[in-house]
């Protein structure tokens, strides 16, 4: 179990109440405040107003985006919102009221060929997109006060990167590569952003999202093509990866996530509609238990509240189109 501001979790989820969420909703986000969560549609960010007591979601606001936004990151001072763009190869660029949530802005810069996963260093300094077709990962500095990006640089991987994640000390990048079953390890310069390969390791087939836990001391990968999660052990002073153990999910995992409290893991079942739950030991980073939520059709995205009170995921099928909202115990 786990401690989150007083608060002890089994890492339990309940409940499954939905909002709306335009066509095919895909990334989402939450604000580290916990008053806003974001969800990119069929060219739209969807902005949705959270309860911080409930974890309710209200409001169907939207600001356009790029063509076929797949995901979406918020900069961990709340300021900057950005989404990857996989149809017309950029980020959109958005900047956020902290009091409202509201967005504004529509600025963008291009990206490698089909953007799909992005992120940004806890320092707010760097932004990352996995460029799928191009087989690269961009690198952009940000200015963190205004939010805006520049730099087009990149760093090839070994083959059509999907997800990608940033270690929370800044030192290490990690990116799924869907066409060669591996995970890619990149070192970071924390003063320039900068990315040095380190190889690769073997994943299951076809993965798709990677995670990393506020620890530092697993990475976790959702293998789309074989129902599994990929588990790795972390070297926290170089960044290397070991050990390649794996634990049944639902079919066609995509989304994954470890919990701000580093006792859960949750991964969205796109084919069998559902979340997978999992226990994690803290000390060895191992998963257990093989729970499962229903999730709407097709869920897709996934994020947690900083608080871990709440965990959110996306219905991409026409069935749903919905943000799905779970209470976790």
């Amino acid at each position: 179990m786990g401690v989150s501001r007083g608060r002890v979790f089994t890492g339990a989820l309940s409940g499954s109440t939905t909002i709306a969420a335009g066509t095919s909703p895909k990334g989402v986000c939450i604000s580290a405040d916990g008053k806003s969560v974001y969800a990119v549609d069929s060219g739209n960010v969807r902005i949705f107003d959270r309860n911080t007591s409930t974890g309710a979601l209200s409001g169907t606001s939207t600001i356009a985006t790029g063509s076929t936004p797949w995901d979406i990151c918020i900069s961990a001072d709340g300021t900057s919102v950005y989404a990857a763009n996989s149809g017309s190869n950029t980020i959109s660029i958005f900047s956020r009221n902290v009091s409202t949530g509201a967005l504004s802005g529509t600025s963008t810069i291009a990206t490698g060929s089909r953007p799909y996963y992005i992120c940004i260093s806890a320092d707010g300094t760097s932004v990352y997109t996995a460029n799928y077709i191009g087989a690269t990962i961009s690198i952009f500095s940000r200015n963190v006060s205004t939010g805006a990006l520049s730099g087009t640089t990149t760093i090839g991987t070994a083959s059509n990167p999907y997800g990608i994640c940033i270690s929370a000390d800044g030192t290490s990048v990690y990116a799924a590569n869907f066409g060669n079953a591996t995970a890619q390890i990149y070192t970071r310069n924390v003063s320039t952003g900068a990315l040095t390969s380190g190889g690769t390791i073997a994943t299951g087939t076809n993965p798709w999202e990677i995670c990393i836990s506020a620890d530092g001391k697993n990475v976790y990968v959702a293998n789309n093509g074989v129902a599994t999660i990929s588990i790795f052990d972390r070297n926290t002073s170089t960044g290397a990866l070991s050990g390649t153990s794996t634990i049944a999910t639902g079919s066609a995992p995509n989304g994954i996530l470890v919990s701000p409290d580093g006792v859960s893991v949750y991964c969205t079942n796109q084919y069998s509609a559902t979340v997978s739950i999992f226990a994690r030991n803290t000390s060895t980073g191992a998963l257990s238990g093989t729970s499962t939520i229903a999730a709407g059709d097709e869920p897709f995205g996934i994020c947690i509240s900083a608080d871990g009170t709440n965990v959110y995921s996306t219905g991409s099928g026409s069935g749903s189109y919905k943000v799905h909202i779970f209470t976790r115990s």
